[in-house]
This record gives C-alpha cells, structure tokens and sequence, in this order.
C-alpha cells in the first residue's frame, strides 16, 4: 500500500465518477437515482471523526441530482457541499480559504477532464482505477479500486494511516481502518 508523505488536513472530493460509478438512473416516472458505496460513506464518517475536513464538489445541475448529492452529504454531516460547479479548481481554493488551509494540505479526488485544474493545485491529486486517462496522468495517486466501489475509502484509509497526528475525537485509534 502507498504511503503518503505530505500532511493533508482535508479531502474534496467529485461525486459522478468518484463517490458513484458515474452511471445515471432514470425511472419511468422521471425519477433520477445515485447509487452510493456504503464503503466510501463509512470511510468518510472515519475520516471526520478524526478531523478530516471533507467537501463534496458536483458539477450536478439538475435539481433532482443536486438534491441527492445534498441527501448524501446530510447523512454523513458533510457540511461543505459545492453543487453545479463547473470550476473545481476555483471550489478547491475557496473550501481552503474558508478553512484556512494552504492547499498543499488538500487532496482532491477526480475522475475527468474537469477535475484536471483541481488536481494539479493541491497537494495530492487523486483518480479512481477507473477514471479518464487524463485524470489519472494528473494525480499523483490512482486507487486500485474503481469510483462508486470503494476508491474513497482507499484514499482515506491511507490518509489516516500516513498523517499519524490524526486522532479520532473519541480517543479510538484508527488502527482497525
């Protein structure tokens, strides 16, 4: 498993292609549905619990979509949601400002074109297995596992093993992640 060398303090992270497999659902009804990872969301949980600032940065623009990424992040207590953004690189730098981070101490993780900007401004870039070539030859890191299967997990599994100043609030040690 890859260490991590650089301290990162916080993780944003795209939805389509990373937290899902990047497919949509549409029931006749006109019901649009997300399919999320358990994994990814227990992952998360762990990683706030230990501080990790995380934020949830969408190009999502329809209202259903948006209200399900929202749903997502309610969950989970995500309170940094960036919806209908097309400009990650610019969301990645306001979420650091608001938390007063260099963002050397962010990581970003993105599977397209799109998240190519934000990729190369923080301090570690990351892409699922299975994300565009050009997304995986901007990161630094590239999961073994697929988006919507577990890659957010991964990354943050290896975060808090790399960043040992990562206590969870409740004193537990994150040795069993």
């Amino acid at each position: 498993m890859m260490e991590i060398r650089q301290k990162i303090r916080a993780v944003a992270m795209d939805v389509d292609g990373v937290l899902t497999d990047g497919t949509y659902w549409w029931g006749v009804n006109g019901e649009e549905l997300k399919r999320f990872c358990v994994a990814d969301g227990t992952g998360i949980a762990e990683a706030l619990r230990a501080g990790v600032r995380i934020a949830l940065i969408s190009g999502e623009s329809s209202t259903a979509g948006m209200a399900l990424v929202q749903r997502f992040a309610d969950k989970l207590n995500i309170t940094d949601v960036f919806k209908g953004c097309h400009d990650k690189a610019r969301a990645v730098r306001d979420f650091a400002l608001l938390h007063n981070l260099d963002l050397s101490e962010v990581c970003y993780i993105g599977d397209d074109l799109i998240d190519v900007p934000a990729l190369s401004i923080v301090g570690l870039g990351a892409a699922p297995a299975d994300a565009q070539l050009i997304a995986k030859m901007s990161a630094q890191l590239v999961t073994e596992r697929s988006g919507g299967h577990g890659a957010v997990r991964e990354l943050l599994d290896l975060i808090l093993k790399s960043n040992a100043s990562f206590v969870p609030k409740d004193g537990r040690s994150s040795e069993a992640l």
